[in-house]
């Protein structure tokens, strides 16, 4: 039941994806971690430990430079040492389960985040999967799901750690020697300022990158999917051609998004280098002046630190294109969870049977901008049959999705038994009207498991009777693992006539009042079909059914036949009738048969 023929384009739903709101993009991916407090807590302490235990090894390290070295105190040098090896030991095995934990914790918050955005797309309404690339749906779900829980496992560890480590290090330099602090600060400001600098342009590039994977991700699905009609048209350097465009655009802006972000690293290491150097010279200078209280193990202990408080500075900004990476992403997931979800009203009604009186009253709809149905007025009884006709694209589907409440209308109302079926459940609504498609979509799960869709509460006799009246149990059975046998994606292992027999097999089982046939025999061959025919005259029996068709010939019979042109209900009445009007179902009609 596609509507693509109506479909105005893709720019319907302009994405609008930016990183101007970053940190409630922020506390909502901190909001996933709430459930591990407790394990945060115990990083916290681990990284406070680790943290100490560095900066008190380091500063004994200038202790023995100062005074056992020159003291000649062999064996009290190697106790000392003994105990630092000790501690560095433990720091290490204390670092490993901090590491271990955060990894844990991301895992567990990145499946939270599928879950979440996959559990958003179950209930999303159809007009969602109309106006978005189904390659960038997936990319938003696979691609931007993982550049998340990269940023947990890594950049946010080293946020962690390295804020605690930076801090710890900023104090332990502060009071070793102020004057050589004051310039470790100078140049830290320095950084400051040129990164800030640099992720505001970075920002805006990483969407443009995320962005354009979507569409590379759009194109790749759209050529698999398509790869027969591609060679059977020799498409093949048309479709390479638009691939190379789409990918030197991603590539171009991958580029700039990864050149901007790695001017980071190497300016932070030069302006480290330069601190270092004076920092050397400065105490140097000290040393041999007599100046101040500096000594060669203060600067010895007082470089270590630096690299301890400049090397976690220097990890988060190396890792600043995977956070802002991540935000993009995150912007582009949390932008799918906000959609406004299909649901149902207030105090919907829980219709659990129905007489299956139908009507159509007044009803209008427009997709987007475009006005598609104009006053439909249709009306069914009971176990009457009720036949669509009309030009391909006249708006037979969408009155038929309308009944399923699949759209919303613009004007009008569909009424199930006089019950508005907007105001019934959708769980209920949709058990007692089945659909069988132009286009069957079958599931990767066995041939047993597709029918059993149509009610899952099926035995297998139940679904071995629906598939004889269907016409499918023959070549099931001849099948290897008979109505075991795993049907690929999309069922491609088998003939579009047998998906659609398998089809039928679904709606047979569903038992459901309402019946909508949507062109359900035109891939059956014409032998198959007359049994189908006689299939389907059973299955109709006391149900209201909906029978959309092209072949004339198959509707002949039916209560009622409304010809549907342009939108709008030209006329309605039986076969007989509308042949004596001699009006449009007159016309397709001797067009078929003349």
């Amino acid at each position: 039941m596609q509507m693509n023929h109506h479909r105005p384009g893709r720019n319907l739903h302009p994405e609008k994806v930016s990183l101007n709101n970053w940190k409630q993009t922020v506390k909502r991916i901190l909001n996933y971690l709430a459930f591990a407090r407790g394990k945060l807590i115990l990083v916290f302490f681990l990284t406070i430990f680790t943290t100490m235990a560095t900066i008190v090894g380091n500063r004994v390290n200038g202790i023995v430079v100062d005074q056992f070295l020159s003291a000649n105190k062999m064996h009290t040098l190697f106790v000392i040492c003994g105990l630092m090896a000790v501690m560095y030991i433990v720091a290490s095995i204390c670092t490993y389960f901090q590491n271990a934990i955060i990894i844990k914790v991301a895992q567990r918050a990145s499946a939270a985040i599928r879950h979440d955005i996959f559990a958003q797309l179950q209930r999303l309404p159809l007009r969602y999967f109309d106006t978005h690339d189904k390659g960038d749906v997936m990319s938003r779900l696979t691609n931007d799901v993982d550049n998340i829980n990269t940023a947990m496992m890594q950049t946010f560890v080293q946020l962690f750690t390295g804020i605690i480590s930076v801090v710890g290090m900023g104090v332990a330099m502060l009071l070793l020697s102020p004057l050589l602090t004051l310039i470790v600060l100078l140049s830290s400001i320095m950084t400051y300022i040129f990164t800030r600098i640099v992720a505001k342009i970075t920002q805006k590039a990483f969407v443009t990158q995320q962005d354009a994977l979507g569409a590379l991700n759009t194109q790749i699905e759209e050529s698999v999917s398509g790869k027969q009609v591609i060679q059977l048209f020799d498409h093949e350097a048309q479709t390479m051609g638009t691939f190379n465009k789409t990918n030197e655009r991603y590539t171009k802006a991958a580029f700039r998004a990864q050149a901007f972000s790695s001017m980071i690293g190497p300016i932070n290491n030069g302006t480290n280098n330069v601190a270092y150097l004076v920092i050397t010279a400065a105490g140097a200078f000290s040393i041999l002046t007599h100046s101040s209280t500096i000594t060669v193990g203060t600067i010895f202990t007082f470089l270590i630190y630096l690299r301890n408080f400049t090397g976690p500075i220097n990890n988060i900004l190396d890792l600043l294109n995977t956070l802002q990476l991540s935000l993009a992403s995150a912007e582009r997931v949390f932008e799918v969870i906000d959609e406004k979800p299909e649901k149902d009203i207030k105090h919907a009604l829980a219709m659990t049977h129905t007489k299956g009186n139908v009507a159509f009253e007044h009803v209008d709809f427009a997709y987007g901008l475009q006005q598609i149905l104009h006053d439909v007025n249709i009306s069914a009884k009971q176990g009457q049959v009720i036949a669509l006709v009309g030009p391909t694209g006249a708006g037979k589907t969408t009155i038929m999705n309308l009944l399923t409440n699949l759209y919303p209308l613009s004007k009008g109302r569909v009424l199930l038994d006089k019950h508005d079926v907007t105001s019934i459940k959708r769980s209920n609504l949709r058990r007692l009207v089945t659909v069988v498609q132009q286009e069957p979509f079958m599931f990767s799960l066995s041939i047993k498991e597709n029918i059993r869709l149509g009610r899952m509460n099926a035995t297998d006799e139940d679904v071995r009777l629906a598939a004889k009246r269907a016409n499918a149990d023959n070549f099931i059975m001849q099948l290897r693992d008979g109505y075991d046998t795993i049907l690929s994606e999309n069922a491609h292992n088998i003939s579009q006539g047998q998906r659609q027999l398998l089809s039928i097999a679904r709606a047979f089982i569903a038992e459901a009042p309402v019946l909508v046939l949507d062109e359900a025999t035109a891939s059956i061959d014409s032998n198959t079909e007359s049994d189908v025919q006689k299939a389907m005259t059973d299955l109709m029996q006391d149900k209201t059914s909906f029978v959309i068709a092209h072949r004339l010939s198959t509707i002949r019979n039916a209560d009622q036949i409304c010809v549907i042109d342009a939108g709008r209900v030209v006329e309605c009445g039986t076969h007989d009738e509308l042949l004596q009007k001699n009006g449009a179902y007159a016309r397709l009609y001797n067009s078929q048969f003349s």
